[in-house]
């Protein structure tokens, strides 16, 4: 039931993002939402699972872009797996620490991404942080905020289960 769940959250989070997000979109940069569906999965699941939703949640990202296929499913396969070494069972998470882990693990996605993306160009690593990467960072983590503010009680609720009964 946990994972029927999760599914429509992924489904929600991917129609937003390929329907609606152009509406907020700043200079052709928008928040990465599958990105936040995968940390929220990975601070809250296990690793095995963390990084299997993270590459099927990048090869779906990926299915609908038309360059590049497979290297959002590689960025955040890495993701679920390093959001699970800041994952805290029983612990309901602070505005704080899940965004200085959204910060950790944003930047690190964007990092790989932007320098695979584009590799054999003459781009040098800062133009290559603060045109590309830093900018979408910037507007994933707002949008991470946000989603913390607004369901910030029902994501970090307290899973049951029976042997904790």
């Amino acid at each position: 039931m946990q994972f029927v769940k999760y599914i429509f959250i992924f489904l929600v989070a991917l129609f937003i993002e390929k329907n609606l997000i152009s509406f907020i979109a700043i200079n052709d940069i928008t928040p990465d939402l599958i990105l936040i569906f995968v940390i929220i999965f990975s601070l809250r699941e296990n690793r095995p699972e963390s990084t299997i939703v993270g590459f099927a949640a990048g090869l779906v990202q990926d299915a609908f872009t038309t360059t590049f296929f497979g290297l959002s499913a590689l960025t955040k396969t890495i993701v679920g797996f390093w959001g699970c070494f800041f994952h805290q069972p029983r612990r309901q998470y602070t505005l704080v620490y899940y965004m200085g882990t959204s910060l950790l693990l944003v930047l690190t996605h964007d990092l790989i991404y932007q320098i695979i993306y584009r590799l054999g160009g003459q781009v040098t690593l800062l133009k290559l942080l603060f045109y590309h990467a830093l900018p979408r960072s910037v507007y994933t983590l707002f949008a991470a905020a946000v989603i913390y503010l607004i369901f910030g009680n029902w994501l970090w609720k307290y899973k049951r289960t029976a042997d904790r009964l």
